[in-house]
């Protein structure tokens, strides 16, 4: 076995270039070359592309591959082999736990153990095996023949009694003296082979390639940091550190210490060794910092160190407040090192993040933003791939199957591509859908039969069965109609465009009960593989686009029934472990794209991946992200006495740390986030920037002195002034953030009061009174609704998610003025109040219904009292004032009075409302009849307001009309109650009580109504004198009359 080693990947590329260009394979043979990640198979394909120009028939497979390829070989194919992949191996552990658990993992299982339980615990042990195959096989022999006392012993002797010595490690065994009698193996897929770029093999493997060597020439490229045998240098953890050697390599090059003492052990039997070392030229600070770890030097004495450049920019470290922050900050330097070196191109670039899935939607947002400098760039993620969201929504879809169906639970689906066409549903058509089911009241659960399943009371009022009934029921009668059918009163809007959009639900919400009424109790997996399939042709889409996915969904589904089967479990599993175990296998089958395909790559920082280049950005280097804490379960023996070689993720850190550093060609840029609260006093830095800042400083030092690496803290904002002003130590280029920066550096301007935005075209010739009421009550919402036809008022969210815990205000006064309308009482007003969804479920619920009937009671016997004929008239009344028709249905009519019931209090709309109608009325019919006028009012008492006839109907609704034609050209300062209040108050004599009325109660409707907020904005009304004498005129046109006319007997 050959050795070449470097402390670069570049040097490397070339050695094995220089020997495929050297010794070339025949055209149809493989050049097999073994990687230890997909980024360095694309980046060596890249290389040795560059290098040797036009070439082929390469395989880059990883090295369990390789070595499954050379044992199948050299012993034979083997039916056990398969089953001690963890995939497989765990369902046969979980068979066996279910048989009989060892003894001291009863009380962790339980005496009759979970199914579900079993299997998560067989999955991390499965791992935790896997492992011990390949860092601790003589242990595994051992108990495999005898088992000691210990449970993970008793049970690997049933696993190895149960499948026989077919395991990695024992095949190996058994392979080795083969490999090493020189006889040749037949049938390989390569004559010859490359294992590339290694900083750690498990030593297992290493003494096959050293074995496989003997019959098959075998290359071994290391990668190194320092061209000094590190395998002596005692890890800092481990003991005190030496004053020999650097001592940040010592601290963080425990990988390359393991596995130099790894390659030791096969050193006798190497043949040719190469050493292709290139010295870092000391150029800059960064570079001098890998110059003296590839010299392996000393810490020099305070009066040695050198003294760096302050204009040195090659390694920076930035304090953010944030990941958004950071993104922002490594985009601005990335822009800046791209426009100041025009050899440095966006495929130089990298970033990297220990939580990339954190970290990806920011960068996505900040390099992706429309209208600014476009830097290509590509996520090296799950998410990139084309399919992998089609993946994602079939685990939703499962998801939803064991969800309490809430709303959000059901309409996140409906945005999923992947969908069957009439399952997807447009953003306005979703909109839509919001509305429509907030009207029907529904909020979760399937039906009642549901609810007792996840162990609620049997409440069917706010479930989709009932809220479907009641849409359904809509389109068939009318949402105006107070019929109850079988418990429901219809709901929603009874258009054709509704009605589809609803069946459409309807039809994907029939498919989702069905399957979750088969999925609620655990089954086989062959059960399971039957269901889901049949589910994914209910809900999917199978053409060009999405049928490879589907395809992959299937192929999954028998994949995990097929290890199921021939590992012999039968037990019954529930929908969450399915949804858990495909989950997992999907994540495995849809590996991440992205690595060097364009642009600037932004990846995960892992390690093993040692590719070069000029630009190295680390971010989200904070104390609670890294390193991470090691991952190995607490029973794992190889915790508690490590050997070289073994794997820890916070050793993998620390080597992925270097290993960045070392990548780095021309400069670091090293980010991490400060807390939320944006103090900067507060930042945490992750542990490994205090160690290589201690490091540079031991090493190095800036003029007069001055320590290196000092992280630079930015502001909170892309936009701080201090960005542009040239007092700050990193500068913005950005020029959306410098005009936004100098636009907060003005004095704001005035705000005008109210400007007309909209042609408002001809004014209707036919005008309601509910109209003209809603006009004359608040004349500036009505201009900024339908005029302007604005909605930028912050709307009350519907939460689908939320139980109903009460009856808003207006729900009641909707319900109520329905009742009264239809002339519900007794049995009929109870049977209607119990059938409306905007009460909650339950006592609570009673209660509220028993209220507001006995409020309605009251109100109907006090217009009992007033009525003096049986039955009452409605007539369609109308009047021409100037061109202008006002027309209007009024009803209540008896001959000597007009009667009157509203379920609202007085003061409020509906009391102006019924003032218009009583002035229609007189107009219209010429007779002078009272209106009476029947109100909520307090403590459930209702109350009574009397109109009187005027004496001239005519003139006074011309004032009204007139102040209308006014408010549809502009708006005309009424401010709902508070200009009542002004008119109720004022007195000529001293108009101070009405004014200080006026102005809190405006105060008051500002903070409801987002519309006037925003027309006033910090406009002192009451302050302005031409403001102050509108406002006077319009409340008293509108409202003296009526104060005038108005008792309450």
């Amino acid at each position: 076995m050959e050795l070449i080693r470097s402390n670069r990947t570049e040097n490397l590329a070339d050695a094995l270039a220089s020997l495929i260009r050297r010794e070339p394979l025949g055209a149809f043979q493989n050049e097999v070359i073994v990687v230890s990640s997909r980024g360095m198979e694309r980046w060596l394909t890249l290389a040795l592309a560059e290098r040797l120009g036009v070439w082929g028939n390469p395989s880059f497979p990883f090295p369990r591959a390789v070595i499954e390829e050379v044992l199948e070989r050299a012993l034979g194919a083997s039916e056990k082999a398969s089953a001690y992949s963890p995939d497989r191996l765990k369902w046969t552990i979980a068979r066996l736990l279910e048989e009989s658990a060892p003894q001291k993992l009863r009380v962790y299982l339980g005496a009759e153990p979970d199914p579900d339980r079993v299997l998560r615990f067989a999955d991390g042990l499965s791992a935790v095996y896997d492992d011990y195959v390949v860092y601790r096989p003589e242990m595994l022999a051992d108990w495999a023949k005898r088992p000691s006392a210990s449970w993970q012993s008793e049970l690997w002797h049933r696993v190895a009694q149960a499948l026989g010595p077919q395991d990695l490690a024992s095949r190996i065994r058994q392979a080795l003296p083969r490999l090493r009698s020189d006889q040749r193996i037949d049938d390989l897929s390569f004559e010859r082979l490359h294992v590339f770029a290694l900083e750690t093999v498990p030593p297992l493997f290493v003494e096959l390639f050293d074995a496989l060597s003997h019959s098959v020439p075998t290359t071994l490229y290391v990668l190194e940091p320092s061209r000094e045998y590190l395998g002596d240098v005692l890890p800092s953890a481990e003991g005190p550190a030496s004053s020999d050697g650097h001592t940040f390599l010592s601290s963080v090059g425990r990988l390359s210490h393991d596995f130099q003492q790894v390659l030791l052990s096969v050193d006798r039997s190497l043949g040719r060794q190469v050493e292709v070392y290139e010295a870092p030229k000391r150029t800059s600070l960064l570079s001098s910092l890998q110059a003296d770890m590839f010299e392996f030097r000393s810490t020099p004495a305070p009066a040695d160190r050198p003294v760096q450049s302050p204009l040195d920019s090659s390694m920076t470290v930035h304090a953010c407040a944030g990941p958004m922050r950071e993104a922002q900050v490594v985009y601005e330097a990335v822009q800046s090192a791209l426009e100041e070196d025009s050899t440095l191109l966006p495929e130089d670039i990298l970033v990297m993040a220990p939580n990339l899935e954190a970290y990806a939607p920011v960068f996505r947002a900040v390099f992706g933003q429309e209208g600014r400098h476009r830097i290509p760039y590509e996520v090296h993620d799950r998410l990139t791939r084309e399919d992998a969201r089609f993946y994602d929504d079939f685990v939703a879809v499962l998801e939803v199957l064991g969800s309490r169906f809430s709303v959000l639970d059901l309409l996140r689906l409906i945005d999923a591509d992947s969908m069957r066409a009439d399952f997807r549903f447009s953003p306005e058509e979703r909109a839509r859908l919001t509305e429509l089911l907030a009207a029907a009241g529904v909020r979760w659960g399937i039906d009642a039969a549901h609810r007792t399943e996840l162990e609620f009371p049997a409440e069917p009022m706010h479930t989709w069965k009932a809220g479907f009934g009641r849409l359904f029921l809509g389109f068939a009668s009318s949402t105006q109609d107070s019929a109850v059918f079988n418990g429901l009163l219809p709901r929603g809007a009874p258009s054709l465009e509704d009605a589809a959009l609803v069946a459409r639900l309807s039809r994907l919400g029939e498919t989702l009960f069905e399957a979750q009424r088969q999925a609620r109790e655990p089954q086989t997996m062959g059960d399971w593989t039957e269901l889901l399939v049949q589910l994914c042709r209910s809900l999917f889409s199978e053409d060009d686009e999405w049928s490879p996915a589907v395809r992959v969904i299937r192929e999954a589904l028998g994949s995990l029934k097929e290890s199921a089967e021939q590992s012999e479990y039968s037990g019954s599993l529930s929908l969450k472990t399915i949804r858990r175990e495909l989950a997992g296998l999907l994540q495995r089958e849809t590996p991440a794209v992205g690595f060097l395909r364009r642009g600037v790559t932004i990846a995960e920082l892992v390690p093993l991946r040692p590719v070069p280049f000029r630009l190295v950005c680390l971010v989200g280097m904070d104390e609670a992200s890294f390193p991470r804490a090691d991952r190995r379960l607490s029973f794992d023996v190889t915790r508690d006495s490590p050997r070289p070689g073994d794997r820890n993720q916070r050793h993998d850190d620390r080597h992925a740390f270097l290993q960045a550093i070392l990548c780095a060609r021309d400069r670091l840029i090293v980010t991490y986030g400060t807390p939320s609260s944006g103090s900067r006093q507060s930042a945490s830095p992750s542990p490994l920037l205090w160690e290589l800042r201690d490091a540079v400083n031991r090493y190095y030092q800036g003029p007069d002195g001055a320590p290196l690496l000092e992280p630079v803290v930015h502001p909170r904002h892309a936009f701080d002034a201090t960005y542009f002003d040239g007092s700050a130590t990193f500068q913005s280029s950005s020029r959306r953030h410098l005009q936004i920066a100098e636009a907060l550096r003005q004095p704001p301007d005035e705000r005008t009061r109210v400007e007309l935005l909209a042609e408002t075209g001809e004014q209707a010739p036919v005008v309601s009174t509910g109209e003209l009421a809603s006009w004359l009550w608040n004349p500036i919402a009505s201009f900024i609704d339908r005029v302007l036809l604005a909605r930028f008022d912050e709307s009350e969210l519907y939460e689908p998610t939320m139980a109903v815990t009460q009856a808003s205000p207006l729900d009641k006064s909707l319900l109520g003025n329905a009742a009264l309308r239809a002339g519900l009482r007794d049995d009929a007003l109870r049977e209607f109040l119990e059938a409306a969804p905007e009460f909650p479920d339950g006592t609570w619920g009673a209660l509220e219904r028993q209220a507001l009937a006995q409020e309605l009671a009251d109100l109907n016997w006090r217009a009992d009292e007033l009525q003096t004929h049986p039955t009452a008239e409605s007539e369609l009344l109308s009047v021409e004032l100037d061109g202008l028709v006002l027309e209007g249905r009024v009803d209540g009519l008896f001959p000597e009075q007009r009667l009157v019931k509203r379920f609202t209090k007085a003061g409020r709309r509906a009391e102006l409302a019924a003032w218009v109608e009583h002035l229609l009325l007189q107009a219209a019919t010429g007779t002078r009849r009272r209106t009476n006028l029947v109100l909520r009012g307090e403590r459930q008492r209702a109350s009574l307001i009397s109109f009187a006839p005027p004496e001239d109907p005519w003139q006074l609704l011309g004032t009204l009309l007139e102040i209308y034609g006014e408010c549809v050209e502009k708006p005309v300062p009424l401010l709902e109650s508070a200009s009542r209040l002004f008119a109720q108050h004022y007195r000529p004599e001293d108009r101070r009580k009405a004014e200080k009325s006026a102005r809190t109660e405006l105060r008051s409707l500002c903070g409801r109504d987002a519309r006037l907020a925003y027309a006033l904005g910090s406009f002192d009304a009451f302050g302005d004198e031409r403001w102050m004498e509108a406002f006077e005129q319009a409340a008293l046109a509108v409202y003296r009359p009526l104060f005038e006319h108005r008792s309450e007997p």
